[in-house]
């Protein structure tokens, strides 16, 4: 397969922000802490379940180069071993990138430690997933531009965020900012209007919203014990989101914890 360097657009001046040196030094703070949602078979299989129902919304080859964006510990590559064709994950955490490259590496399975803005892999991919990270973002637009800069023409991008829809699951999110040290106060919750438009800046076409997980969510976050309780919980809530999230998305779009959001790098003709 032929390979370019791809790099940032020329217009975008990319600076770290105060908020990012401060996201940055709390989940390498964090970061050993941060690894065992993955280890634990409660939360383990709500993430599993989350990333496998974002990457639904859009079609997957089996041969895919694939990138994921905040890929924290890289677990994912693990969940995705033997359904893509390669696996780049990229992370500005040093502490996180390093627990990935010792745990999760692998056959065609790569980590960087790097904000995605000063990325330049040297090839370009057919589909790039983030699982909440945009809201972390303060210059979303330029974020998207230099992510989608990043995808073969006919590239699928798809991120899985927290939304505002349901008023009880926003207070519970503002409960957890005043009282959990290892979750961001400075996150944002994007809707799904503010979503579509981002990615409309950005020159993605076939944009589409779908809502995602009603019951499993809290799984995925929380590590809750003991595990021989929560776990069989947790497999529960995620069979049930399963049949859910099948149901049309108007039934139960203001309810549910997140929404995915996909879109397609429009193929330029002649």
């Amino acid at each position: 397969m032929e390979e370019h360097r791809v790099s940032p657009p020329e217009d975008i001046q990319y600076v770290d922000t105060d908020h990012a040196v401060r996201d940055r030094e709390l989940f390498n703070q964090i970061a050993e802490k941060y690894c065992r949602k993955d280890l634990l078979p409660a939360t383990r299989h709500a993430r599993k379940h989350r990333l496998f129902q974002t990457l639904k919304a859009v079609q997957m080859s089996s041969k895919a180069d694939v990138l994921e964006v905040g890929c924290g510990a890289g677990f994912a590559a693990k969940y995705l071993e033997g359904r893509v064709g390669s696996y780049c994950g990229v992370d500005y955490s040093e502490k996180l990138i390093h627990y990935a490259r010792v745990h999760n590496s692998g056959p065609e399975i790569e980590f960087v430690a790097s904000n995605i803005k000063d990325f330049q892999p040297g090839k370009s991919f057919d589909l790039i997933f983030a699982i909440g990270l945009l809201h972390h973002f303060d210059d979303l637009d330029s974020m998207l531009k230099s992510t989608i800069g990043l995808l073969k023409p006919g590239g699928w991008f798809v991120a899985n965020e927290p939304q505002p829809g349901n008023p009880l699951i926003s207070f519970a999110r503002r409960v957890r900012k005043s009282i959990d040290a290892n979750y961001s106060a400075e996150q944002k919750e994007l809707t799904a209007k503010s979503l579509r438009s981002a990615c409309e800046r950005a020159k993605l076409s076939s944009v589409q919203i779908v809502p995602q997980g009603l019951f499993s969510t809290p799984f995925a976050e929380v590590p809750l014990h003991p595990q021989w309780l929560f776990a069989p919980i947790s497999n529960l809530a995620c069979f049930t989101d399963k049949f859910v999230e099948r149901l049309p998305a108007k039934v139960f779009h203001k309810l549910t914890w997140n929404l995915v959001v996909a879109g397609k790098r429009q193929v330029h003709k002649g």
